[in-house]
């Protein structure tokens, strides 16, 4: 007879044949021996990787007993989740983009899972008090966090010591992605990206734009066009004030960020976008071409936000929230509000979130590390 390990999975063929023999425990798949078995031989010489167990009647009683209550304490927690109200940090300040995005999820959330979501704005230091706070807050899926690119992909490799680690999240759900866009004001004799390079090359340096601050995502969007195209720009970090207010004024002459926080001055005349990411051109700005139209390959700068919670949650809060996200995401008035401004909704699940950020961070690593940043937290 093939010798049983404690906890291995076993084939459906092979319980029907042990089934009959006492001490012999079936939980799913999974099959428990006790020593008193009688025709459970053990291997003289199991693989290393793998441990064989011996136990009494009473250990393999209580195992049995553990997984089935491991088992109805999973299934219990997904019915009861969540009891009361749920706390969403938020580590940028009121009033910003992303906490109008995470009220607008966090109503959603309230009105799916029929109890209170609620905001928390936890702003400063570069968004890592918010960050910090919500990776040391108890994983019991009472609080989250609405995260972002910098945070958990690249901050640790910008700044030299982080109040936290990207591991110490657990992925819930991709909430949205965001194009990305470069804008410029309308004296710039620039009408596409192509022509931004040209004049770049022709003057290097002498074309200025803005951004929120060193290290921030418009910088290093900045950063990575000019390592693929080869050419250089002053960028001017705005940081208690609107770059946006600089470019409007012909302060500054281009921006790299997000086309949500463009798109009205561009639909309204006011700035002009030079080309946005993606693979076909936005529906709303016919005229304005993608980056690989213009023969610009490898620039898949886009952004996105996504809810996490503490590591260790149990799976099935995660779960259950990710489901949540997903039905939320499905909603024609959702889909309908990102592609006003250049994005739209994912509603991913935890598998899929996670492989997302890990792919973000093998994206935007070599970006900082080319940029040769290295930032202290005040």
């Amino acid at each position: 007879m093939t010798a049983i390990h404690v906890g291995d999975p076993v084939p459906a063929i092979e319980i029907e044949r042990l089934r009959g023999f006492p001490g012999i425990f079936q939980y799913g798949a999974y099959c428990i021996i006790h020593h008193q078995t009688p025709g459970a031989e053990i291997d003289p010489t199991p693989d290393p990787r793998r441990r064989f167990m011996m136990i009494s009647r009473r250990q393999a009683l209580g195992a049995a007993a553990a997984m089935l209550m491991t088992g109805v304490a999973g299934k219990s927690l997904a019915q009861d989740y969540p009891s009361k109200p749920v706390r969403l940090i938020v580590a940028n300040p009121p009033g910003s983009g992303l906490d109008a995005d995470s009220r607008f999820w966090a109503a959603g959330l309230t009105a799916v899972l029929g109890q209170s979501v609620f905001v928390e704005n936890r702003p400063g230091a570069a968004t890592t008090i918010g960050t910090s706070l919500a990776a040391k807050a108890p994983a019991d899926g009472y609080t989250l966090l609405m995260g972002i690119p910098s945070s958990l992909c690249y901050m640790s490799e910008l700044y030299t010591k982080l109040p936290y680690k990207p591991s110490d999240f657990d992925a819930i759900s991709q909430l949205t992605t965001l194009r990305s866009v470069i804008v410029a004001h309308p004296s710039l004799p620039a009408s596409t990206a192509s022509d931004l390079v040209a004049l770049a090359k022709a003057s290097p340096g002498s074309i200025n734009a803005g951004t929120v601050g060193v290290g921030t995502f418009q910088h290093l969007l900045g950063e990575w066009f000019g390592a693929i195209t080869g050419t250089n720009y002053k960028f001017v970090p705005y940081n208690t004030t609107s770059p946006y207010t600089a470019l409007l004024s012909g302060e500054t002459q281009v921006m790299f960020d997000a086309l949500a926080a463009s798109m009205s001055n561009v639909r309204g005349g006011k700035l002009k976008a030079l080309a946005v990411t993606g693979k076909s051109r936005h529906p709303l700005l016919p005229n304005v071409p993608t980056f690989e139209e213009l023969g610009i390959r490898d620039y898949d700068a886009s952004t996105w936000f996504g809810l996490l919670a503490p590591a260790g949650t149990p799976q099935a809060a995660l779960d259950k929230l990710a489901a949540a996200c997903a039905t939320i995401a499905r909603k024609p008035e959702v889909a309908q509000r990102y592609y006003d401004y250049g994005g739209e909704p994912v509603g991913s699940t935890p598998a899929e979130f996670s492989a997302h950020i890990r792919a973000e961070r093998d994206k935007w690593i070599p970006v900082v590390k080319r940029s040769g940043i290295k930032l202290e937290l005040s």
